[in-house]
């Protein structure tokens, strides 16, 4: 009997329905403590043990009403709710319908305490409220049975069909391609099914029925982002109603789709989430319970499945592997450098590499036969035989690591070889022999590589001890072999203190500078020369000089870099030399560019009075040629005086500047051509052009380009031969091109024909009056617009300079 009674009111009796609404905590609880009683229901939580029920008494007191308004219903899908959850936990029919046997008695239960209480007098319409009530709770027995019995069919029709898609599966994509096609076809209304699998804190796409491309394109989210992030962070299952819209979902692919419900469950296998399963549908706003039921079970077998295939795939990678282990074993035993030959614990060869027959002379068979053994076989360093229990392999068979150990073997050709090898035990797990490894290398040619080079060394101290130079040589190990007194005077520490010390040790305030520059010519074996170094010698009064050091990589026979020697050479004068001649020519251009400018003051006010002069209607015939020749010097001083500071500008300032703007190049040549017309009446000038000539470009220094090179060709050519221009367009540049058909200009002079202060040639039809620097500048100016000037000259085609200039300044000049 109850503890809780319910209370009545005064008055008429509470009906039926009324009762369940009002007391439906106080009904629940009742159930909760008899349905508790139930082993299996122990293993629910409250929540999941109550959380369908409330709205089903709701429902049920709405259809016990009816026997007071005629209103006719049913109880829809909550049974069906209650039975699939049931079904989800792994509940029998007997246990569902045992559940509902107790609501009902809890709920008769109450409603009879409350009616004795009350001592109801109108029998007949109580008996038919609780008529229509057990018809409610037959009713929800029989969909809860239907519903369960068809979804527990589904449930195992699809478990077996999973099961047998993963039957003959080893490998791991083809399985849960077979799997998601069974997802596909068991459950309805759905049109996609995706598998994303955890990689460290990513899931990612690994297989998928409908949005296969998603797989193609390795889509994936962190735990925590997104729909399936959120089912692995919440290790529950969720849903949305309209994918396409909603902002959990982050698939493209999804909302391109028009994709409504999507439905997503954690795979769990043991405590650990190993990834997450999508369906989703583009007909559904909202799965049924039944398919979200058997999506779930679906999803927990597949992730036990997956878990065994992806260990079994895990076992054969892994017998792979160990089979190419011994294959790569196999393979670095025969093909090792050194001999290996390997016996069992009875002392029986059982491998016999292809270095072990060279070095012996013979096979594995043969040097096993007695009369190898004892017609050549082994020696000690004196050549005697050597005995059986002498041997580095039989002392390895009696448990001995043997290192460093030397012999001599002879071989049927009647040679000796020298071997240097080490032998070990092989122990079994148990600590129990199971033979012996022996490794030799052959000694003969090292043996005499190092008499040799005792000789050389000698020769190499002699050499040492006399030259002018600081010299040392320094091993892997960056330790001083070699060092000459020089270099030791100069380190400040003596040849006997140097030896055998890192440079570290040595100079410790060059350690950062020297250790890396050394192991790079170790590395890459290639010389590094002239590292410039500032160092004070103490002989010197701790003076500061200067050292050029070069390094050098000094291989052996078989090219192995096995030293590095270093250089050492005092350039303290030769610095000082070229300090004074840097400081001398900088004053001497910093000279040149002061008077330049200062010269152009006076020369504008010479110009300036003798242009007055040419204008006044004054001057005499007789004055007007020494007026002219005024003009005309002056002028030329003025070319002068610009050619110096375009100089100065190019070797102080930085280059000579330029200011492009936009033009077209063509129509620039033409107008200096017109110049060079009038300044040379009686010559041809031909130009030759068909293309795009429009770019960025400095129309000023351009025009002194074409002036410069245009008066040249026309200075050093005959009298009746024509000077060619040619412009030729060449996508992102533009080459001028300018030929003259005079004498070559001498091969020697070539190199250097664009250094300041040079003449093209002494006997030129029109002896030059300027400076020297004309060219000079003209390649200042192409470098500025980031172009580059050459030069050809032969007796066949004469001379011809070539200008190419982007159409737009872009990247450091390159050098003329």
């Amino acid at each position: 009997m109850s503890t809780h009674q319910p209370v009545a009111g005064a008055g008429e009796r509470r009906r039926l329905c009324d009762f369940i609404r009002e007391q439906r905590e106080l009904i629940l609880a009742e159930w909760e403590r008899a349905v508790r009683l139930i082993p299996y229901t122990r293993q629910l939580s409250h929540f999941r043990l109550l959380n369908h029920l409330p709205p089903l008494l709701d429902r049920m007191a709405d259809l016990v009403e009816g026997v007071h308004t005629g209103a006719q219903g049913s109880l829809e899908e909550w049974p069906e709710i209650h039975a699939l959850q049931r079904l989800d936990v792994g509940f029998d029919l007997e246990q569902v319908t045992h559940e509902y046997s107790l609501l009902r008695s809890s709920v008769l239960r109450l409603y009879g305490q409350y009616v004795g209480h009350q001592g109801e007098r109108d029998v007949e319409t109580l008996l038919r409220e609780v008529e229509r009530l057990n018809q409610t709770f037959d009713e929800a027995v029989a969909i809860a049975v239907a519903r369960y019995s068809r979804a527990r069919e589904r449930t195992l029709v699809a478990l077996e069909r999973i099961s047998e898609a993963a039957l003959g599966s080893e490998d791991l994509d083809t399985f849960l391609e077979r799997l998601l096609r069974v997802v596909l076809e068991t459950t309805e209304a759905v049109d996609t099914v995706t598998l994303l699998l955890l990689e460290g804190d990513v899931l990612r796409a690994r297989a998928s029925v409908g949005l296969e491309q998603e797989v193609a394109a390795g889509f994936g989210l962190r735990v925590g982002e997104g729909l399936a992030g959120k089912v692995a962070a919440e290790r529950r299952p969720l849903e949305v109603r309209s994918a396409a819209t909603d902002p959990l979902v982050k698939s493209q692919v999804l909302r391109q789709r028009g994709t409504r419900a999507l439905y997503g469950v954690p795979l769990i296998a043991g405590e650990e989430v190993i990834g997450v399963a999508q369906m989703g549908s583009i007909t559904a706003f909202e799965f049924s319970n039944e398919d979200k039921l058997l999506f779930r079970a679906m999803v927990s077998r597949a992730s036990a499945l997956l878990v065994q295939t992806r260990l079994a795939t895990r076992e054969r990678e892994a017998q792979e592997t160990m089979r190419t282990h011994e294959e790569l074993l196999r393979l670095v035993i025969e093909q090792s450098g050194d001999a290996i030959i390997v016996t069992d614990e009875q002392g029986v060869l059982r491998v016999f590499n292809a270095e072990a027959e060279r070095q012996h002379g013979v096979t594995r068979q043969q040097v096993a036969a007695p009369e190898w053994t004892a017609t050549y076989g082994l020696l000690n360093q004196e050549g005697q035989p050597l005995a059986l229990e002498e041997t580095a392999l039989y002392r390895a068979l009696q448990g001995e690591t043997v290192t460093g150990a030397r012999w001599k073997v002879r071989r049927p050709d009647g040679s000796e070889l020298i071997l240097n090898g080490t032998a070990s035990p092989v122990l079994r797990s148990d600590g129990t022999s199971a033979g012996a490894v022996l490794s030799a290398r052959d000694e003969t040619e090292r043996l005499g590589h190092e008499a040799e080079q005792s000789e050389t060394l000698a020769l190499l101290d002699s050499l040492l001890s006399t030259a002018p130079i600081g010299l040392a040589f320094v091993d892997r190990e960056l330790r001083y072999v070699r060092v000459n007194r020089m270099l030791a005077d100069i380190n400040g520490r003596p040849v006997e203190k140097t030896l055998g010390r890192t440079v570290r040790e040595v100079l410790p305030q060059y350690a950062e500078l020297l250790e890396p520059l050394l192991r790079q010519v170790f590395e890459m074996g290639e010389p590094l020369r002239d590292r410039e170094l500032a160092h004070p010698v103490a002989a010197d009064g701790e003076k500061i000089h200067h050292y050029l050091l070069s390094f050098y990589p000094v291989r052996d026979t078989r090219d192995v870099v096995r030293w590095v020697g270093t250089v050492v050479v005092d350039i303290t004068e030769r610095q000082r030399t070229e300090e004074e001649l840097r400081r001398t020519a900088e004053f001497r251009e910093r000279f040149l560019g002061i008077v330049s400018h200062d010269l152009r003051n006076p020369l504008n006010a010479i110009l300036l009075s003798a242009n007055a002069l040419m204008c006044s209607e004054d001057l005499s015939p007789r004055h007007l040629k020494p007026v002219r020749r005024i003009i005309s010097s002056a002028e030329r001083m003025a070319r002068m005086i610009g050619e110096l500071l375009d100089f100065t500008r190019g070797r102080l300032g930085g280059g000579i500047p330029v200011s492009p703007q936009h033009l077209n190049l063509r129509h620039l040549v033409r107008h200096a051509m017109d110049e060079l017309d009038a300044g040379h009446p009686g010559r041809e000038l031909r130009l030759e052009a068909a293309g795009n000539f429009e770019g960025d470009w400095d129309p000023d220094r351009l025009s002194q380009v074409i002036g410069n090179l245009g008066k040249n060709a026309l200075d050093y050519s005959p009298e009746g031969t024509p000077v060619r221009l040619l412009l030729r367009d060449e996508d992102e540049s533009v080459v001028l091109e300018v030929n003259n058909a005079g004498p070559p200009i001498p091969a020697e002079l070539l190199p250097a024909i664009f250094e300041p202060f040079r003449r093209l040639a002494r006997d030129s039809p029109h002896p030059a009056s300027g400076l020297g620097l004309g060219l000079y500048i003209v390649a200042q100016i192409v470098q500025g617009h980031g172009g580059t000037i050459s030069v050809r000259s032969n007796a066949e085609e004469g001379t011809t300079f070539t200008v190419r200039l982007p159409r737009t300044r872009g990247g450091p000049s390159p050098a003329p």
